[in-house]
């Protein structure tokens, strides 16, 4: 009976040690990370504050959302390579700041979500591409019209590269009409 009670201590403090340390960094085809491919400890605080951002979302606590998934994409800072669950903590922070009207900070999620994106193929393309799209509305709206053409044409350009079958259509006709509507003066 002692014996199982020492094993056991030492294997919780084996796992605990190594959970401190990191895991590596395995991922599937589109850069999907399993959680068992990320420390233990790391994930367990993403969960949660990607949880509780949820929820503060749904009740409309748009600002404790936003620090909520701030504090997501911050849990896994220590991950060794960029992940996807990060760029979406740092997409959905963009979304609530953008709610804010707080521009600035909108910008620099999209950013960081981008730069994590375009390490993926597949469906992080398109969340990078969306991001591109999203930010040059930003843009627009600080009246910056060179970096929102610029946003939208790197999307266009993201969409070009894909797959047939992967381009979305309509999310290409819509970066199209704001590129015209932008020309036009709108």
């Amino acid at each position: 009976m002692k014996k199982d009670v020492f094993f056991i201590i030492i294997l919780t403090g084996a796992i605990l040690l190594l959970s401190g340390c990191g895991a590596s960094q395995a991922k599937t085809g589109d850069g999907q990370e399993t959680e068992a491919q990320i420390a233990p400890s790391a994930m367990e605080y993403y969960n949660h504050y990607m949880g509780e951002a949820g929820m503060a979302q749904s009740e409309n606590r748009i600002e404790d959302a936003l620090n909520l998934y701030l504090q997501a994409a911050d849990s896994l800072k220590d991950v060794d390579e960029p992940c996807i669950k990060k760029a979406d903590a740092h997409y959905e922070a963009a979304q609530m700041a953008y709610q804010l009207y707080q521009k600035e900070l909108t910008i620099e999620q999209y950013e960081k979500a981008i730069e994590i994106y375009m390490r993926y193929k597949g469906n992080a393309m398109s969340k990078a591409a969306v991001s591109y799209t999203n930010m040059g509305v930003v843009w627009k709206e600080l009246h910056n019209k060179g970096k929102a053409r610029s946003c939208w044409q790197q999307a266009l350009d993201i969409y070009k590269s894909m797959s047939q079958s992967n381009q979305n259509a309509g999310n290409i006709e819509k970066i199209n009409q704001n590129i015209r509507d932008l020309d036009e003066g709108f």
